[in-house]
């Protein structure tokens, strides 16, 4: 390849930070003294920091530059942080504001802590030692505090970290360039936390510092749109925010077990106690569709013998001990018969859940197993270095993009219903280019498959003046199947929950591997 992989890329967005360009810059040098690192800067102004940035990447070699316009700036700070990520070449990432108020001079200890083991190293302003006196007044400091919370409360992955929405954060490369990123607004970390669980999260304290310079990109908008992003994190995940899933259904199960049992012996005419058993049967199949399409969509991609049967089995048992002799013991008080069928249904949902509360407290079963696999990232690894790409990724068998890699649908399609192994590669222009040298982007797509069928598609992707041919397409062949084996073991053919969640490894990790 043209250049070594360095150890570290600093990813900053930017968005008319002109002034605070030279302090960041000399601050960042003496931080990364000594380290090799790259920095990209991703940036959106209308104000003077393109010319600037420009000027700078021309004085430093280590600087790296994306300057977007048009609709290259839909989603504002968060798609300029993933095409950040997807560019960035290090072993390690790392993300952070261009304003000064996440000081550079902490990159070495959160890159001390990764290399000792953590997955994903959080800049917390709510830890010992940290602080969060940068935010300007009372009424962000309650609504910084709010958002965390709120997403501590949904998702027990949040959990992981005391600031689950620090826009400051350093994780293993390989964790984050397969993510089909979703955000809406700019918490890529909240994103990440959920997505890929079972990460070791190491906390740092972040003393958060005021602006230097420039406005404070917060606003109502942006709390609307984290309102969203949790919502589509709550919606569009499977298996996320389990515990109130299985709650919510559990509920309106109830208000269908009211509602058809007052039907059914009042406007019926039937006794309430034969009137039950149509009642329950509406409430018990409404539950069991539900949780198990929603609540427990992630689980149905897996071959579990008999989840569906211990799960229908709890219910039905939490059903003939409590809730049937319960309100049958309640018709013989002075109780509405709807107070105590409410009573009844409650105690019922209550054991329920009780008997269930393993099964609603399992992690999400995604793609992020395979992401930390390490017989897998090895494996990338290795493909990657044999076939000079500057990563390998792993994505699930029905993934239908590939996160700013710009991989039209129809190849994917095509090497998922072929199975044959195909090359893409684009030109930088749609004008002919006559100079040497002019950089293409190139990708293997290479089907994974086992007895039991497609079991993903591994995507080598490289940017270089060469791309890849037909001896790198026979080499790649040969050794993705020998990653075979450590992709069943890691999960990868029974994670079928298409998550958009991939496994990547790059060349310059093969040594650590």
């Amino acid at each position: 390849m043209d250049t070594p992989h360095p150890r570290l890329s600093v990813i900053i967005p930017t968005r008319n930070e002109a002034e605070s360009l030279a302090p960041l810059w000399a601050r960042l040098q003496a931080a990364l003294s000594g380290l090799d690192a790259e920095i990209w800067f991703v940036d959106d102004s209308d104000d003077d920091t393109p010319a600037r940035l420009t000027a700078l990447q021309g004085a430093h070699a280590e600087v790296r530059l994306l300057l977007r316009g048009g609709e290259e700036r839909r989603g504002g700070l968060s798609t300029a942080v993933v095409a950040g990520l997807h560019m960035a070449r290090g072993e390690y990432a790392c993300v952070m504001d261009a304003d000064l108020q996440h000081p550079p001079e902490l990159i070495p200890e959160m890159l001390a802590s990764a290399e000792a083991g953590a997955d994903l190293v959080v800049a917390s302003r709510y830890l010992r030692g940290g602080d969060a006196g940068g935010l300007s007044g009372l009424t962000r400091h309650l609504v910084s505090r709010g958002a965390a919370l709120v997403a501590q409360a949904l998702f027990r992955e949040a959990r992981q970290s005391t600031d689950p929405l620090s826009g400051y954060f350093l994780c293993r490369r390989p964790l984050v360039d397969g993510i089909e990123f979703r955000p809406v607004g700019f918490k890529i970390l909240l994103e990440l936390l959920v997505c890929v669980p079972g990460l070791r999260v190491v906390d740092v304290p972040l003393r958060f510092q005021r602006r230097a310079a420039g406005a404070s990109k917060a606003s109502a908008r942006q709390g609307l749109l984290y309102l969203r992003h949790v919502a589509s994190l709550f919606l569009e995940v499977e298996g996320s925010a389990r515990r109130w899933k299985f709650g919510a259904v559990g509920t309106s199960g109830l208000g269908l077990f009211l509602l058809g049992l007052w039907l059914v012996s009042g406007p019926g005419g039937i006794p309430p106690l034969l009137a039950f058993l149509p009642a329950f049967a509406l409430s018990f199949g409404w539950n069991t569709a539900w949780n198990w399409s929603w609540s427990f969509a992630d689980r149905r991609h897996r071959p579990e013998p008999g989840l569906l049967r211990s799960f229908l089995l709890r219910a039905l048992l939490s059903t003939l001990v409590a809730v049937y002799p319960l309100f049958a013991m309640l018709g013989l008080t002075a109780l509405p018969e709807l107070a105590s069928a409410a009573l009844a249904a409650f105690a019922g949902m209550l054991l329920n859940g009780l008997l269930n509360r393993r099964a609603a407290s399992l992690p999400p079963s995604i793609w992020g197993q395979v992401a930390v696999d390490a017989g897998v990232r090895s494996g990338l690894s290795r493909l990657a270095l044999a076939v000079s790409a500057d990563r390998a990724v792993v994505l699930p068998p029905d993934a239908r993009t590939m996160s700013g890699a710009g991989l039209p649908a129809e190849i994917l399609e095509r090497v998922r219903s072929s199975r044959r192994a195909a090359i893409w590669t684009e030109s930088v222009s749609h004008r002919p280019q006559r100079r040497r040298g002019i950089g293409l982007t190139s990708h293997l797509l290479l089907p994974v498959v086992d007895s039991r069928g497609l079991a993903g598609i591994v995507v080598c992707e490289r940017r270089a003046a060469r791309p890849f041919d037909a001896a790198d397409l026979e080499t790649a062949l040969h050794a993705v199947d020998r990653l075979v084996e450590a992709l069943a073991g890691a999960g990868l053919a029974r994670a079928l929950g298409g998550s958009g969640i991939a496994a990547e490894a790059d060349a310059g990790a093969v040594a650590s591997a």
